[in-house]
């Protein structure tokens, strides 16, 4: 059945990544530790369809600072004039000076860290970010897929691609193009990768930062779900010692 040639892939993409993310798993969630010991922040930007997965999430931090990014235009079209933008000219991750200008208004400061998800980390909107965010003493730890990323041309000036530019590199193993099931009749691969991988090593992340907090004497504040019968409640304190405290 297809379902079960699907699960087949995440299942083996999961277990390469439980064999061989451990040290970098290590290595980010150590520079986390630090950087919330020293008074610095957590940030994070996801250019995909998991963007909003760590957010304000049961067994999340309430110290994750949730950068976005929105670009909208607007204008009333002169009779005979109507026009309707195609996808890529509403993809907005191809901009470098807005991912500049977003930096710039943004509330990153020296010491912090920025965990910056792209999966094929080629677009210059990503690539600018972390370099913006590298020029300011901000660490970057990008979750991509190395594999993928290897067969694609960088689009950013620079030349590079996320991997090639990160403090610390977590490769979520997803697959070259996503997608993964062949399907007789079906022209390309269905039942992409990339948004359950992503989850994966952000969860995986998130257990690792606790544990390097906990080891350097800084209890983080976390979300409890709000469906329990105390969610509510339990947050609302939470949060007072979240802001007392800074993570």
């Amino acid at each position: 059945m297809l379902f079960e040639n699907y699960l087949d892939h995440v299942v083996d993409a999961i277990s390469r990544f439980r064999e061989s993310q451990g040290p970098s798993l290590k290595r980010a969630a150590e520079c986390v530790a630090r950087s919330v010991k020293a008074g610095g922040a957590l940030h994070h930007f996801d250019t995909g369809h998991m963007r909003d997965e760590p957010v304000r999430r049961a067994g999340g931090f309430f110290g994750l600072h949730h950068l976005e990014a929105r670009l909208e235009v607007h204008h009333s079209s002169p009779p005979g004039r109507a026009r309707k933008p195609t996808l890529k000219q509403n993809y907005i991750w191809h901009l470098d000076a807005l991912a500049a200008h977003v930096f710039s208004v943004s509330n990153m400061a020296a010491g912090d860290v920025l965990v910056l998800v792209s999966n094929s980390g080629k677009e210059p909107f990503p690539i600018e970010l972390a370099l913006q965010a590298r020029r300011s003493s901000v660490a970057v730890v990008a979750i991509t897929s190395v594999a993928f990323s290897e067969t694609l041309l960088p689009a950013h000036p620079c030349g590079k691609r996320l991997f090639e530019i990160a403090d610390v590199v977590i490769d979520n193993q997803s697959h070259v193009g996503d997608a993964v099931v062949e399907v007789a009749g079906v022209e390309t691969k269905i039942c992409p990768t990339s948004g359950v991988l992503s989850a994966v090593a952000l969860w995986s992340l998130t257990a690792e930062i606790v544990a390097a907090c906990l080891a350097v004497g800084v209890k983080p504040t976390i979300y409890r779900s709000v469906n329990l019968p105390d969610g509510f409640e339990f947050n609302e304190r939470a949060e007072q010692e979240y802001v007392r405290k800074g993570f």
